[in-house]
């Protein structure tokens, strides 16, 4: 028989795991049953019928529904195709080159010995310390500078200062699990350095490249400030800037096609984590980081 404590102790994680499941699940379900229910449905709680208008109208959008979502997003009529394919390719730029120099950056910490080599590790996390919004007046006046703001490949280089740090120190962790004989007996054969790496380290740290993606991509594809800050024209705007559209005057003109863009936009690195989740665990198991 179990104890009153063990009883208490159950109960409480019963209770507390309701509440999570709750607190996660009614949002969610509201959100996609709102996304399939007629506009005029929108706020019931069981729509009479289901409709994939408004996942239609994200890439090909009626001029109803122009009309019916007012504000910025009658003012800026562009198809949201635009801004889904613009955040796809910020997204891979700055995860592609935060993966790319990361890990080169992780693979010197981790294999080379030199003076202030853990300044520098701690230096890299240091860039998680402060707010993100503290670097808005510099990083604007360095893409002015150098040419870039507004444009996307200026955005997608802003991105690396979510995504290096990350990728940087989640690499050098995911080295430092793999043997260094495997490079030794590789120079022994007559590899070079960069041989070695390139046949040996780079194969089997596979699942740390993956998981480095996939995280790197996430931040910046759900990134809304900088994006804010960096663009001024329409064509150049993102998804989360789009969420946007449907609001005017703190209130939503358009709950199906908010809804719609916010399943689509949390489904696309659900989809992708799902691709190569046996990547991300193992990446995950041996890229704790380590100090």
């Amino acid at each position: 028989m179990p104890t009153r404590q063990n009883l208490y102790k159950r109960i409480v994680i019963v209770f507390g795991s309701t509440l999570l499941l709750l607190w996660i699940i009614v949002p969610s379900f509201w959100a996609f049953k709102t996304s399939l229910s007629p506009h005029e449905e929108a706020w019931k709680p069981l729509p009479s019928r289901m409709t994939l208008d408004h996942y239609i109208s994200l890439f090909s959008p009626t001029y109803e529904a122009i009309l019916r979502g007012q504000g910025l997003r009658a003012t800026i009529p562009d198809p949201m195709i635009i801004y889904i394919s613009n955040s796809f390719i910020v997204s891979l730029v700055a995860s592609i080159l935060g993966v790319f120099f990361g890990s080169l950056a992780g693979y010197s910490l981790a294999r080379f010995n030199y003076p202030g080599k853990r300044f520098v590790v701690w230096l890299v996390l240091f860039a998680y310390v402060f707010p993100v919004f503290t670097l808005m007046v510099p990083i604007t006046l360095i893409i002015r500078a150098i040419g870039l703001y507004n444009s996307l490949i200026g955005l997608a280089l802003v991105h690396l200062a979510y995504t290096l740090p990350y990728s940087t120190l989640m690499m050098r962790s995911y080295f430092y699990g793999i043997p260094v004989s495997l490079e030794e007996a590789a120079l022994i054969d007559g590899c070079t350095r960069f041989e070695a790496l390139w046949r040996i380290v780079v194969p089997v740290a596979v699942p740390g490249f993956v998981t480095a993606f996939i995280f790197s991509f996430t931040l910046s594809w759900n990134d809304l400030l900088f994006a804010l800050i960096l663009l001024n024209t329409s064509k150049y705007y993102t998804l989360p800037i789009a969420t946007t559209f449907f609001l005017f005057g703190g209130e939503i003109v358009d709950p199906g096609g908010l809804a719609a863009t916010a399943i689509f936009a949390g489904i696309v690195p659900a989809v992708i984590y799902m691709f190569v989740q046996k990547y991300v665990v193992v990446g995950l198991i041996k890229g704790a980081v380590k100090m």
